[in-house]
């Protein structure tokens, strides 16, 4: 089987992590790969030698806000590449770019939705962004997802379409945008097991402090790509209530870059008003060979999230062995499910929800969990079940 992959500029980040790797796992599977993108880093570039025969770049750059315009102007070179390649399928993430399909007539399409912002623009109102900023970002996350139901709406109305959402939850939002539930099925994102696997825990941490130059306490918490829609602001709050709570010394660790000024700003602010300078590690961008170290590291990986789709840093902790503590959306529910962690998972039923997730911190952090890895779907798991959704639509496809 030949899959044409039409997806956006891959420079990293979640969806270029999960392209990648699905990839590799199709290209197990004995499948032929045909990427087409507009934007390819040389890193990524690097990463898909090996699974993909060819690489189209369409050249430019395109986001949800422009993605209409340049759908419409590099239709003819994508129509163009379909007639060279013949494929059998065709795979498109992410799902504002899923206006493509109208110009694959024929040709069997899945297009993977990566999350909605329907819980976001519930709660985004609230987060501590202030000025400009929090007009671009409130604006930026409406227009995201108006332009993404407007493209999905579109292309789900052929018959020779699905859609793949990353969750269940993601699959109830994407019903609630409009979209026909027998046209969206579920599958969670998977995790490479080779790299991500369990090692010495006192090996990991003298690595860290090592590599970082710090001095862990005695409890680890990780806390991995942080930001206002990642409930920073909140796990803050909540590590002051566990401080008072555990009575021991401990350090949380977090991982990646803050997002806007005015946001940073504020968690920096309440870190130093709150007296945890000493408690919170601000690590920033790491490189991703580094995290497998950092999640053996942590006695705990908390995903404090207001919105989520299906966060690859859960099922990484988790094939770490390294128990999670996460908020009930996205895929969250189902990845703490499947590995027998469904007590620490934090029911949202407000914006502050800083004491509930302080008491499932508190309960992870009791006694050492023993993670169910091997309920954790590996990629090649999850590439192994887009066959059967293509022969569906295949089947569709040939029937009068």
């Amino acid at each position: 089987m030949k899959i044409l992959h039409v997806v956006q500029s891959l420079s990293g980040g979640g969806v270029s992590n999960v392209v990648v790797n699905l990839l590799k796992a199709f290209q197990r599977l004995n499948v032929e790969n045909v990427v087409v993108t507009p934007y390819m880093s040389s890193s990524c570039y690097g990463l898909l030698r090996e699974s993909a025969s060819r690489v189209y770049l369409l050249g430019g750059d395109v986001s949800p806000f422009n993605s209409t315009k340049y759908i419409l102007s590099s239709q003819s070179q994508l129509k163009g590449i379909v007639r060279r390649e013949k494929p059998d399928a065709v795979i498109i993430q992410p799902g504002w770019l899923s206006l493509y399909s109208c110009f694959l007539r024929h040709i069997p399409t899945i297009i993977v939705v990566h999350g909605t912002y329907l819980n976001e623009i519930k709660y985004m109102w609230n987060h501590p962004i202030h000025g400009l900023e929090k007009v671009k970002y409130t604006t930026g996350i409406l227009l995201s997802q108006a332009i993404e139901t407007f493209h999905l709406n579109i292309a789900t109305s052929r018959e020779d379409v699905v859609v793949v959402a990353v969750s269940e939850n993601t699959k109830r939002e994407l019903t609630i945008m409009g979209l026909s539930p027998e046209k969206v099925v579920s599958l969670l994102n998977g995790v490479d097991k080779e790299r991500f696997k369990p090692m010495d825990k006192n090996h990991a941490r003298a690595l860290v402090e090592e590599e970082y130059g710090i001095e862990l306490r005695d409890k680890v918490l990780l806390h991995v790509n942080p930001g206002p829609r990642k409930g920073t602001h909140t796990l803050i709050k909540a590590i002051t209530t566990l401080k008072r709570a555990l009575r021991k010394d401990f350090t949380l660790l977090v991982v990646g870059r803050l997002g806007p000024e005015t946001y940073r700003e504020h968690v920096e602010q309440m870190i130093k008003n709150l007296g945890l300078e000493e408690n919170v590690k601000m690590l920033g961008y790491v490189r991703d060979e580094e995290l497998p170290m950092l999640y053996n590291a942590a006695d705990l990986t908390v995903v404090p999230s207001y919105s989520e789709g299906s966060p690859l840093v859960i099922p990484e902790s988790l094939a770490c062995g390294t128990p999670v503590v996460a908020t009930d959306v996205g895929g969250n529910p189902e990845y703490l499910k499947s590995a027998g962690l469904s007590d620490l998972l934090v029911n949202i039923h407000g914006y502050d929800f800083s004491h509930a997730l302080s008491h499932k911190i508190e309960i992870g952090l009791q006694e050492r969990r023993r993670v169910n890895r091997d309920s954790i779907a590996s990629w090649s798991d999850v590439a192994q079940c887009f066959p059967d959704i293509m022969r569906q639509l295949l089947e569709q496809k040939t029937l009068p």
